[in-house]
């Protein structure tokens, strides 16, 4: 029994499109018509070459599968509504539908998360699994496409098909199942399968969430499975407690894994620092009862309180904006006093190829512009593009005395413009960083002091060596309006990190 000819299931369910498609199943939309609900159904696909014993034992693990998930009763776990039988003995799990998308697409959309997001994620799958584990429950399979987001719920699914998956690592034809990458050790060597087995994979999951790759990988399945047996994953760039609950997590000895009590508390405490920067926020608006967020608040932050983080896009794109315009104006308006030829000109008239730099740098700030999410690759693009183009000048014309015409202060106050848009999501993620608040506050002082230099004067530098002079007073007025934009740079630091902003910083 399987979808009739008007696409209905067992009387009830009416087909209305697949989800998803993987190499042991399908996910459909349905709509029960006894209910009149829409729910998921996920329909098992057995291999071709397994044998017919091989096959009745994959449908009576599913079914075993199926009725033990149907037992779960847990806001983080994908209910169970029902199980069809087909005649050929094969089970048709009808599932809660989730309207929201898996851990795995979110990170293919921004590479990583936030620590402070990915630790209520992990209390959420925790918990999730420790409800499973009570009920004698395994999950065998988790990994970031089973984890679903749905607004400010977090979800753990395929307690069925991935179950079964997890009992055999590799089939007698040497077909891999389930996810390697996410896989246990004992998985890998096809020893029992135990809730510590489902611990590793929650710290193999969030260490992709937060680190923005996986654990471990290779250009195989087999490399991957080396890697597990023999290796330990790179050291967590991301510190702390949660840096705690990953290395505690991925050791090959179950017995020497952390306990769920022990990483519950770990996990807290990396989300201790947000919940302490929202009741200060509270405070802020005196609030007459103390506020505490919920764990999965984290998720989401309200974009309604940090304009920054709306605005962080435009500030990188204006970044690449004023690093091409620096370029181009450098390069088309005559930039030395007493010489009337552009840059362009000049590099024309001696060789063509001296513009391919600024060609392939352009092309690639076009390539950035569709990524504003990456701030450390825009503030590189930005620095390698406008440091380049100086050194090249540097390099190229013989002259030991400049005096900077139209074109070059124009193009310096851009450059400066760039340099000070790109610190300023960077600063973001730089204090996202730092937990202690008094801490945070001298690294930020330092940084902006040390950056806003740098954006007024990132120029001169390259032109104090050897026997070059930059004669700034041929330009009375450029070196004013650049302290007029440090002033300003430093004036807009309050704002940026008025109390407001904290939550955001914290969670960055």
């Amino acid at each position: 029994m399987g979808w009739d000819g008007d696409g209905v299931l067992a009387g009830r369910y009416r087909n209305l499109g697949r989800i998803g498609q993987g190499g042991m199943g399908a996910v459909w939309r349905a709509h029960d018509l006894d209910l009149d609900r829409e729910v998921a159904i996920k329909e098992l696909q057995v291999p071709e070459q397994v044998t017919d014993q091989e096959r009745r034992v994959w449908y009576a693990r599913m079914e075993r599968e199926a009725r033990a998930a149907a037992r779960l009763r847990h806001t983080g776990i994908v209910t169970v509504y029902d199980r069809v039988m087909g005649d050929d003995g094969r089970p048709w799990i009808v599932m809660e539908l989730v309207r929201g998308r898996s851990l795995e697409q979110l990170l293919a959309e921004q590479g990583s998360l936030p620590q402070s997001q990915v630790a209520a994620i992990g209390l959420a799958m925790l918990d999730a699994l420790s409800a499973a584990h009570a009920q004698g429950v395994v999950h065998r399979d988790v990994k970031p496409a089973n984890v679903l987001l749905e607004g400010g719920r977090v979800l753990l699914t395929d307690f069925g098909i991935a179950a079964v998956e997890g009992d055999v690592t590799i089939t007698r034809s040497g077909t891999v199942l389930g996810t390697p990458a996410y896989m246990s050790p004992e998985q890998v060597e096809g020893k029992s399968v135990t809730p510590a087995s489902d611990l590793w994979s929650l710290a193999a999951t969030l260490y992709a969430a937060v680190e923005g790759r996986r654990p471990f990988d290779g250009p195989s399945h087999g490399a991957v499975f080396v890697a597990i047996a023999t290796q330990q994953p790179p050291t967590p760039r991301c510190g702390g407690p949660l840096a705690q609950v990953l290395n505690g997590l991925l050791r090959k000895d179950p017995d020497e894994r952390l306990s769920p009590a022990q990483v519950r508390d770990l996990l807290a405490s990396a989300l201790a620092p947000a919940v302490e920067t929202a009741v200060e926020t509270a405070a802020d608006v005196r609030s007459p009862v103390p506020y505490q967020p919920p764990r999965t608040a984290l998720l989401h932050p309200s974009a309604s309180d940090t304009p920054l983080r709306r605005y962080r896009t435009a500030l990188l794109r204006a970044a690449l904006l004023c690093t091409a315009l620096s370029v181009l104006t450098f390069l088309t308006v005559p930039w030395r006093q007493h010489h009337p030829e552009s840059a362009l000109e000049e590099y024309w008239g001696s060789s063509p190829l001296l513009l391919l730099p600024t060609a392939v740098a352009l092309i690639l700030m076009c390539g950035l512009w569709f990524l504003p999410h990456r701030p450390i690759l825009t503030l590189a693009l930005v620095s390698t593009t406008l440091v380049g183009h100086q050194i090249e000048v540097v390099i190229h014309f013989a002259d030991s005395w400049v005096a900077p015409n139209l074109g070059f202060q124009i193009s310096w106050v851009l450059g400066t413009l760039a340099f000070m848009l790109v610190f300023t999501p960077m600063n973001l993620s730089l204090a996202g960083q730092v937990a202690d608040p008094s801490m945070r506050r001298a690294v930020l002082t330092i940084a902006v002091l040390v950056e806003g230099l740098v954006a007024m004067f990132w120029v001169v530098p390259f032109y104090r060596v050897g026997t070059w002079v930059l004669d700034l007073a041929a330009s009375p007025r450029l070196v004013p309006f650049l302290i007029l934009l440090g002033l300003i740079w430093l004036g807009t630091q309050p704002f940026i990190w008025s109390s407001k902003l904290r939550a955001e910083v914290t969670r960055r």
